[in-house]
């Protein structure tokens, strides 16, 4: 049975167009106003599925901009439980069928229990989890657990990883393969690297999931020409950046205003 995520990417390629991942941190610059940007997002369509980020105190992963968003969420107070809890309250609105993911470190998540996160993440009615701080041989080994709760394990490719890495990730992959485009932590770039279009068609020798691209992607000109050969891209720390510069009257249509400009670019081969 495919997943909800798989169905939600492909729904939107089969359309023509690339997808559109917004990765957003809980609680940033409140929990209110997290609450209204995704719910902004869903409601208008803009998206396939949406990145809710659990604050942690050691982000290894992410660079000043989402550090400083997850410093500031810890701060309000957020947590898993309260992040799982805004999820819940957004999945409870009928008109819902964007698959939400969580994307955290694993710390948080042995704090709490392994079984009880996916228990309380299924309640709330998660999809898929992103857990950045582990190798794919560490994220088989919960998927037994993430099975029974019908929640979907979405592996991180590293542009510089190994074609064994590559074919093991895509031999365990659920919801899709996430392909990171930079050697270095998360925030706004530039330009693509070179690389990336060879890594996303290495994972395709080996899986049928849909491809997604992140780290580092920030304007229309990326959705361009990720819409070439990648399924769905990831985009967030223009997003927090976007937030951060606006007032917090004004943050969810700025962030849906950036969302519809990235769209129109998503269009494949334009």
């Amino acid at each position: 049975m495919e997943s909800a995520i798989a169905s939600s990417i492909l729904k939107e390629k089969q359309a023509g167009r690339i997808s559109l991942i917004p990765f957003l941190t809980s609680g940033y610059p409140t929990i209110q106003i997290s609450e209204e940007i995704i719910s902004g997002l869903i409601s208008e369509n803009l998206v396939s599925a949406i990145e809710v980020g659990i604050p942690f105190s050691d982000p290894i992963a992410e660079g000043k901009t989402i550090q400083k968003s997850s410093s500031i969420s810890l701060r309000n107070g957020v947590d898993i439980d309260s992040t799982l809890k805004m999820i819940e309250k957004i999945n409870s609105y009928k008109q819902n069928k964007t698959p939400i993911i969580t994307m955290g470190y694993y710390n948080p998540i042995l704090k709490i229990g392994v079984e009880n996160y996916f228990k309380s993440a299924k309640q709330s009615g998660v999809q898929g989890l992103i857990i950045a701080d582990i190798p794919n041989v560490e994220l088989e080994k919960i998927q037994s657990i993430a099975k029974e709760y019908q929640i979907d394990t979405i592996p991180l490719v590293p542009l510089n990883s190994s074609q064994a890495t590559v074919k093991h990730a895509c031999n365990i992959a659920q919801g899709f393969v996430y392909c990171v485009s930079v050697l270095g932590v998360t925030g706004s770039r530039k330009n693509l690297s070179p690389q990336i279009k060879k890594k996303v068609e290495s994972v395709k020798q080996y899986t049928n999931l849909p491809v997604a691209v992140g780290f580092g992607i920030s304007s229309p000109e990326h959705i361009k020409i990720l819409s070439r050969f990648a399924d769905a891209a990831i985009v967030g720390s223009s997003i927090i950046d976007i937030i951060s510069d606006a007032k917090k009257e004004n943050a969810v249509t700025e962030v849906k205003k950036f969302i519809s400009i990235l769209k129109k670019s998503s269009n494949i081969n334009i």
